[in-house]
């Protein structure tokens, strides 16, 4: 990284678009498989119900899905098309190593302190409101209740989401393999730019989200009128909605990664696309089984 390279926000998102339009054989190749499985495990939510009964949620299996997908989209923007395989993410975690109950550990840890900064505000906010319509003399239903804990969750998630942007940088620290950065280090190297960090997440995010939204939301009421079988149907809308899901995911992981270059830091190399990357270095290829 150059001393003199400033991060903006704006040439981030040019970055990331640009990325994804130079590597659009490599999106095609790393998302078609999380594509099929993201098919299946919706056709298995439709199915199951219908044929036996059975209640499945997919949304928990599909954000594994996308979290793999997001990682290998790292790797291809930061280590380039010979690194980005599923293939090693199973095999060595991107560590350069083989699985290790005490790194299992530590993430699980990670993910538990942060689920608890949000999990205990929204409890605490929801009781707040709670006890306010009571003391109104309200009556509540459990789809009012459910209403109040979705709106404070809402409000925490957008509370500490400038905090949490910082903290996803790391993300991309685990794609690259660098197992001696903390999230303190991340957390360190971005003080000062949380807001700009926000807006670049808000940036990539919303508006494809959006889009998506009303795609599905218009394709879901066209099933509907046309009373297509269950199978067709969700296929008609899942195709497009899991396509744009990856594409979105794409811009995000590509902003976030250059955000990463930037205010992070990347060893010479690192950044293939880039014309100033400089030669690869020998430790970052595949080595021979």
């Amino acid at each position: 990284m150059s001393k003199t390279e400033k991060f903006h926000v704006g040439s981030s998102i040019s970055e990331s678009y640009t990325f994804f339009q130079n590597h659009i054989r490599h999106f095609i190749r790393l998302s078609l498989g999380p594509l099929v499985l993201w098919l299946l495990l919706r056709l298995l939510e439709e199915y199951l119900p219908r044929a036996y009964g059975l209640s499945f949620e997919a949304s928990y299996l599909l954000s594994l899905v996308t979290a793999a997908f997001a990682l290998v989209w790292y790797r291809q923007f930061l280590l380039g098309a010979e690194l980005a395989t599923y293939g090693r993410l199973l095999k060595q975690g991107f560590t350069g190593g083989g699985f290790s109950p005490g790194r299992l550990l530590r993430s699980l840890l990670r993910v538990v302190v942060i689920s608890l900064a949000l999990v205990i505000p929204t409890i605490l906010l929801s009781l707040v409101a709670l006890f306010y319509y009571q003391s109104q003399g309200e009556a509540f239903s459990q789809n009012q209740l459910n209403e109040i804990v979705l709106k404070c969750t809402f409000v925490v998630m957008l509370l500490v989401s400038p905090f949490l942007v910082r903290l996803s940088l790391f993300t991309a620290g685990i794609a690259l393999g660098r197992r001696s950065m903390t999230l303190r280090d991340v957390w360190d190297k971005t003080r000062g730019y949380s807001l700009a960090l926000w807006l670049l997440t808000f940036r990539a995010f919303l508006p494809i989200t959006i889009y998506a939204y009303v795609m599905t939301r218009l394709l879901q009421a066209i099933t509907e009128q046309l009373d297509l079988h269950y199978v067709v149907a969700t296929l008609v809308v899942n195709i497009p909605a899991g396509l744009l899901t990856f594409f979105m995911l794409a811009i995000v992981v590509a902003a976030n990664a250059e955000a990463f270059r930037v205010l992070i830091g990347v060893r010479e190399g690192d950044a293939p696309h880039r014309a100033n990357a400089g030669p690869r270095r020998e430790a970052a290829l595949p080595q021979p089984e």
